[in-house]
C-alpha cells in the first residue's frame, strides 16, 4: 500500500522513534453504519490523549489481555467478555427480553 494508498512517516517521539501511516486519500466512511462510527468516534474521544504507554497500560487491563499468557495469541472470543469499562455492545430492550 505505501506509495498508493500511504505514506510513511518516520520522526522522533521524545527519545523513540516513530512511524506513522498517514492515507492519500479519504476513507469511504459509506461502508460503515451510524453505530460503528459511533464506536469509532467514542474510542477516539476515550484514547486520543493518551501515549503509546498509556494505551498499552490501558489494555493491559482488558480481559482478552488478562486472560491470555504471555507471548500467547490472544483467543478472538475473548472479546466478547468484557468488563463495563471496556464494553461498547449495547442490547436491544427486545433482545435482553429473548434472554431472561
Amino acid at each position: 500500500m505505501q506509495g498508493k494508498e500511504v505514506v510513511k512517516i518516520q520522526n522522533q517521539y521524545f527519545k523513540y522513534p516513530q512511524t506513522k501511516y498517514m492515507p492519500l486519500k479519504d476513507p469511504d466512511l459509506s461502508k460503515l453504519n451510524a453505530r460503528e462510527l459511533s464506536v469509532i468516534d467514542n474510542v477516539l474521544s476515550k484514547l486520543a490523549d493518551m501515549n503509546a504507554s498509556q494505551i498499552s497500560e490501558y489494555s493491559h487491563n482488558d480481559v482478552p489481555w488478562m486472560t491470555t499468557e504471555e507471548g500467547d495469541v490472544i483467543d478472538y472470543e475473548s472479546v466478547f467478555y468484557r468488563t463495563t469499562s471496556y464494553s461498547v455492545r449495547e442490547y436491544s430492550e427486545e433482545r435482553e427480553e429473548e434472554v431472561i
